[in-house]
């Protein structure tokens, strides 16, 4: 579009505002009015608005699983101190063979530490020191002290081995942070549009509803004029009763009109305010200004663009990568289970703690081996592997077809900018012939050769002209939103960055 076309679109804004709502340019400052622009209204939404609120938590609860996800690979700390006491009666021959005992009674400790944990590559390790010691009736109870210092090691060969098995579990929970994100971000630009919208259809209404003052005051007066007419002879019963009828039914229009701003009005407050009882008395002045600019690429540029940074796209790739790390998993399970099994470590013998530790180094104890486990049939991990495959399918199906919805979104978009910014022009003209044509009509009736059914005609159109001028403006900003929300740039537009920090995703204004 031109500069000429551009300066044309605005220019007709604002001279249809202050023919028909002069009151607002001077709104700034007074009680019970709030003016709002298009971009201040959309900080107010970003800092209050409720469904961003909420969505803004998710992030938040991701991160927190991934944390979770991370404590897999975290190392254990054990210990434990143990004692047992027991009695236990003797059998004739084994009374016999203690002496003549009749119970055998005996006190044992146990103290146990160490730390276990597990590798990304799937190895689990545990490294631990013992220390038994027991008296008993039979050894005047004289304390002996056994212990044990070493580490076991468990490495899967196949099944359970590598990071695409062990970290399944935090790879997706990366993956679902990521996508909380992407929901965020898109909660966040449907919100906004849906507040610019409301913006724009606000100022339509309200402009709406000074078309509707201004016509009854045009009825009102030419009702006033007839009157006098009457009185004076010069205009009969009949004109003063169609100008009566018609200021009935343009009142009734302004009442309609006067509804409607309510109602949007309550939108926009419900969508710009945490409470809304705040606003409850206020009204809300928009402001006519864009600062969204007339498109520049054209259709293969902007699909390009809005593949790279549109979050529901980027959202569904996500999906995908998730199914795939779910393949990955299943096609490891498939594998027999063999794992590599090993010990090593020393034993100690003493009449003491620390002398069942002196010289553990000479009493070797170490074993390895293979463990091997295979299901016959294995239906588990081969339907568990069919159906990650067809989800994997399935999802890249939904990431083509909203490849297909972003193609067809957006040339419908940029061709309803270009119609329109047509529709601006041709309604200033239209308003302006018509306004033309009032003039003279009116001219007309008072020289004695028009109607005032015909005054009262052409008084109609003008409105209808300015309607359908304020409408087309609103129409083609609203066409401006639709647009830049469609390739995913409609922040940038307006000055928003998102960012990433510790505590999720926030605005940088």
């Amino acid at each position: 579009m031109s500069d000429k076309r551009r300066s044309t679109i605005k220019t007709a804004l604002f001279v249809a505002l202050s023919f028909i709502c002069p009151a607002v340019s001077g709104a700034a400052g007074l009680p019970g009015r709030l003016e709002l622009t298009l971009k201040g209204g959309v900080e107010l939404v970003l800092e209050n608005n409720l469904d961003i609120t909420i969505e803004r938590i998710s992030p938040k609860i991701a991160a927190s699983q991934v944390q979770s996800q991370e404590g897999v690979f975290d190392t254990d700390l054990f210990g434990s101190f143990k004692r047992s006491d027991s009695k236990k009666p003797l059998n004739a021959s084994s009374s016999a063979a203690a002496g003549g005992l009749s119970s055998l009674k005996s006190e044992n400790y146990s103290l146990d530490a160490g730390f276990s944990g597990k590798t990304s590559l799937g190895t689990e390790f545990t490294l631990e020191v013992k220390d038994d010691w027991s008296a008993n009736t039979l050894n005047k109870f004289t304390d002996q002290y056994t212990s044990f210092s070493g580490v076991r090691v468990t490495q899967p060969l196949l099944k359970g081995f590598g990071p695409g098995s062990t970290g399944r579990q935090l790879n997706i929970a990366r993956k679902n942070r990521e996508i909380s994100v992407y929901r965020l971000k898109q909660k966040i630009i449907d919100t906004v549009a849906r507040y610019a919208v409301a913006h724009w259809d606000l100022l339509r209404v309200k402009e709406e509803l000074g078309v509707r003052v201004e016509s009854e005051r045009l009825a009102k007066a030419l009702l006033e004029i007839n009157r006098k007419k009457y009185e004076a002879g010069a205009a009969s019963l009949l004109e003063v009763t169609q100008t009566k009828a018609a200021a009935s039914s343009r009142k009734d229009d302004v009442l309609l009109a006067q509804k409607a701003v309510r109602v949007q009005e309550n939108a926009v407050k419900l969508l710009i305010s945490k409470d809304v009882y705040e606003l409850r008395d206020k009204e809300i002045v928009p402001a006519p200004e864009s600062p969204l600019r007339q498109p520049s690429s054209g259709l293969d540029e902007s699909v390009a663009r809005a593949l790279e940074v549109r979050p529901d796209y980027l959202e569904t790739r996500s999906e995908l990568q998730k199914n795939r790390i779910e393949i990955r998993y299943a096609s490891n399970q498939r594998f027999p289970k063999v794992d590599l099994e090993a010990s090593y470590g020393f034993n100690g013998l003493g009449s003491s703690l620390s002398d069942s530790f002196r010289g553990i180094d000479s009493n070797p104890d170490w074993s390895v081996g293979v463990v091997l486990r295979y299901p016959l049939g294995n239906n588990i991990a081969a339907g568990d592997l069919r159906a990650a495959r067809f989800s994997a399918d399935q999802a890249l199906l939904r990431l083509k077809k909203l490849e297909q919805t972003i193609i067809l979104s957006l040339d419908g978009a940029i061709k309803d900018v270009l119609a329109d910014a047509e529709r601006v022009e041709e309604a200033k003209t239209t308003t302006g012939l018509t306004r033309e044509s009032l003039s003279a009509e009116e001219k007309k009736l008072a020289a004695g050769r028009s109607t005032t059914y015909n005054v009262l005609q052409v008084q109609e159109d003008l409105a209808k002209a300015l309607s359908n001028e304020v409408t087309a403006v609103a129409d083609y900003n609203k066409a401006l939103i639709g647009y830049y929300k469609e390739k995913g740039t409609l922040l940038e537009e307006l000055g928003i960055n998102l960012v990433e920090g510790d505590g999720g995703t926030e605005v940088n204004r």
